[in-house]
């Protein structure tokens, strides 16, 4: 069935990813039904966006409060969010960035806070993103920034270290994998920064840059990804 999908979205370009249905020619990848159907995120805690049975500040992060101030998500990482993101990732499902970004847009509108300066999407090392032919987390950002008008900064910071991808650890081991691996390329230069990319599981990942952020001036950081694990 995958294959028939796939060979239907090649085909037909104008059609659902996810079943084979027609889709609005100004946002291509789903359709608007099953865009319907994916998986939200519910009550979380208002700082790092675990699941919770209320909104409240988690024991995890009153104990050991991350740098980062408030996660934004707007999808569960559930079937079939799972499996796209893990699509626009690995096989090139560009089409899908735009109307995942869209609800991801709808989410942070209904937050009602104050938007950042700018957008710094998690940067992939040379030779990942060589590999790869595009930074997932940068597509995510643009098109937050086309539809919220905010500036993307895909040049603020590197990725100095070539780490082992995060989703392949151990929670405990992801922390130490990506210590030390970003460096900054200029002075931020914005009081407010939100860090986007496509999932959240531990946010070791978005904690080390929020740390290098706050280091750096930074006062406000949130996190915007399209989807958050419900551990």
């Amino acid at each position: 069935m995958e294959i028939v999908r796939q060979l239907i979205a090649a085909i037909m370009p104008g059609s659902c990813l996810l079943c084979g249905g027609s889709v609005n020619k100004n946002e291509p990848g789903l359709c608007a039904g099953c865009l319907a159907d994916l998986p939200r995120t519910g009550r979380s805690c208002c700082v790092c966006g675990a699941a919770l049975t209320r909104d409240q500040v988690c024991g995890a992060c009153l104990t050991r409060p991350p740098a980062f101030d408030h996660v934004v998500s707007a999808y569960a990482y559930h079937y079939p969010v799972d499996q796209l993101i893990k699509n626009l990732k690995y096989r090139q499902w560009l089409a899908v960035t735009r109307p995942l970004a869209l609800g991801l847009a709808q989410r942070i509108r209904q937050e009602g806070e104050t938007l950042p300066e700018c957008l710094l999407p998690v940067p992939l090392h040379p030779l990942r993103l060589l590999r790869r032919g595009y930074n997932q987390a940068q597509e995510i950002a643009q098109e937050l920034g086309r539809e919220l008008g905010i500036a993307v900064a895909g040049d603020l910071v590197r990725r100095q270290r070539a780490t082992r991808e995060q989703a392949r650890l151990p929670l405990p081991a992801r922390r130490r994998n990506i210590r030390r691996a970003f460096a900054l390329r200029r002075p931020p230069g914005h009081r407010r920064i939100a860090i986007v990319d496509d999932v959240m599981t531990s946010g070791a990942t978005a904690g080390e840059l929020a740390r290098l952020l706050r280091r750096n001036g930074v006062e406000r950081i949130d996190v915007w990804v399209l989807a958050r694990t419900q551990q």
